[in-house]
């Protein structure tokens, strides 16, 4: 338990991110699919810079989530959430974050 209370976890998902965006950016095609429609469909489609979205947004929930007032609201809003449920919670928002990025790329290749 003690590495889900602590943020190592979610500070490793953030550079995860941050690292598959750097390196697939070399290999990615000029053009890439930046939006889906329900069915997973592409239908909108950006510049390869474009996939620096999702590790800045990674990053932002990082520190925002690490900030002592937004934790407080947060931990405190309806229920008393432990440390360890706060970080498992921002660490399954950066997760959902991290695989559609995953995703992104995988697309930009099929």
């Amino acid at each position: 338990m003690d590495g889900i209370s602590s943020r190592k976890l979610t500070w490793g998902i953030c550079i995860a991110g941050i690292a598959i965006a750097i390196i697939s950016f070399f290999f990615l095609p000029e053009i890439i699919p930046v939006h889906f429609a329900g069915d997973g469909a592409a239908d909108d489609f950006g510049n390869k810079i474009e996939i620096f979205l999702m590790p800045i947004l990674l990053l932002a929930v990082t520190i925002l989530s690490g900030k002592k007032s937004i934790k407080y609201v947060l931990m405190h809003s309806k229920t008393w959430l432990t440390d360890g449920q706060y970080n498992l919670m921002i660490d399954c928002v950066l997760g959902i974050i991290l695989i559609a990025e995953i995703f992104m790329i995988y697309v930009s290749f099929i």
